[in-house]
């Protein structure tokens, strides 16, 4: 009777995603705020460095996270989570904080290695914990919500950390960011239920159960390929380049009546809307991936509508490669929401720790080394045959899924 009273009173999965999402978002109000004004010269000024350094700020967090990643990842495997969760949202609430304080190179570097051991900690953790909370027919739906979040959140706090720059100045915005961020820590610690004792309908990993057991390397990498296939594709190529496509498009700006949107307005505001296309990709992927439970096939056919819609985007036509765009951001989302259920699928759950930071890791590779080789090779190529590339490449990440489901099958057919 008790253990049935345990269980009724404890959480639903959907709460926790809920709350984990709340936190992801907020959680981003300062990185996001600063990938949005910092480049400006004005402001790179008040922060008391060069337009030079800002490069190396803006990506000193992807950089760190490919050493902290695997660190982390161990961590979630072996410790309470809901305490390592708190400390990430809590030491990220602290980067943020000390930037908005800080002035000049060092201090404002040394906010950015925190914040990117923060992210570890928070993006690892979440995925980790959604699949720990979510029933085997329920992982893509889960997973598609809580990707909303972060989606909701890249957009919403870049929008948000601009219009807080214009109307109280950059330091206050970032000390808000900051604070919300710390606010967010302590809801966390409050509300969060002991994710080790069970305390969640549906937790597959209680805390009596943590077998060892070899790493499954082959899975692992598996599900990582279309993640740094996307995260190269539109975290880094395309995310850098956005600007320079859409001058391709329409020149120095865009006339809407008598609206004259400016072409760096423009490219934020494209950013904004493809943030939020993306959120109806990881619902709807993660919807189908629940209902038709092919996981591999549901991954390769939205690989290929990216695909499809980045080598439509480099196009000459403004119309069809705006449309293209758009199809692509649909993948981008879809894919991001996948992998994590493909590791939930083929992973025990005491290692899903380590094989999601082995994932996270090489996608941030793939983010961190997209914008310099695209930026590199347009003294060669155009843009649109960048793009092209990039569509062939996102097609060969398909064909590798497909490959991947005849492989499950044959499995399967194979006597126990």
């Amino acid at each position: 009777m008790a253990g049935a009273t345990r269980l009724a009173a404890a959480p639903a999965p959907e709460r926790v995603v809920f709350l984990l999402g709340l936190g992801t978002a907020v959680s981003l109000l300062g990185d996001s705020t600063l990938y949005t004004v910092l480049p400006r010269p004005e402001i790179a000024a008040q922060a008391g460095v060069s337009l030079a350094a800002v490069g190396v700020l803006l990506g000193a967090n992807r950089a760190v996270r490919m050493l902290t990643n695997g660190l982390v990842g161990l961590l979630y495997d072996r410790l309470p989570r809901q305490r390592l969760l708190t400390i990430a949202l809590a030491l990220g609430a602290l980067s943020t904080l000390l930037f908005a304080v800080g002035y000049g190179p060092a201090p404002l570097l040394l906010s950015r290695l925190l914040w990117g051991t923060a992210w570890s900690g928070i993006w690892v953790g979440c995925n980790a914990v959604v699949l720990d909370v979510a029933a085997a027919d329920s992982r893509g739906r889960l997973s598609g919500q809580y990707q909303m979040w972060f989606f909701a959140g890249t957009g919403g706090a870049a929008l948000l950390g601009g219009l807080l720059t214009d109307l109280a100045g950059f330091r206050p915005a970032l000390l808000i960011g900051g604070g919300a961020t710390l606010l967010a820590a302590l809801l966390w610690a409050r509300l969060l239920p002991d994710l080790d004792a069970g305390a969640v309908m549906h937790l597959t990993l209680p805390a009596a159960a943590r077998p060892a057991s070899r790493f499954p390397w082959s899975a692992t990498l598996a599900a990582a390929a279309p993640m740094f296939v996307t995260r190269f594709v539109f975290a880094g190529v395309t995310s850098a380049t956005v600007i320079l496509w859409l001058g391709n498009l329409v020149g120095e700006g865009l006339a809407l009546g008598r609206l004259a949107l400016p072409l760096a307005t423009l490219a934020g505001a494209f950013a904004a809307l493809r943030a939020l296309v993306s959120v109806a990709g990881a619902r709807l992927a993660g919807h189908l991936a629940d209902r038709t439970g092919r996981r591999w096939q549901t991954t390769a056919a939205v690989l290929l509508a990216g695909a499809g819609g980045v080598w439509l985007a480099a196009g000459q036509g403004a119309a069809v490669a705006a449309a293209g765009a758009l199809a692509a951001a649909v993948a981008a989302g879809g894919v991001q929401a996948l992998v994590p259920v493909l590791v939930g699928d083929h992973g025990q759950p005491a290692l899903r720790g380590r094989m999601l930071s082995v994932v996270y890791t090489l996608s941030d590779l793939g983010s961190a080394i997209g914008p310099p080789l695209a930026l590199g090779l347009l003294a060669w190529l155009p843009l649109g045959a960048i793009y092209r590339l990039c569509a062939g490449l996102l097609g060969a990440a398909a064909l590798l899924a497909l490959w991947q489901t005849r492989r499950d099958a044959e499995r399967a057919a194979e006597p126990p």
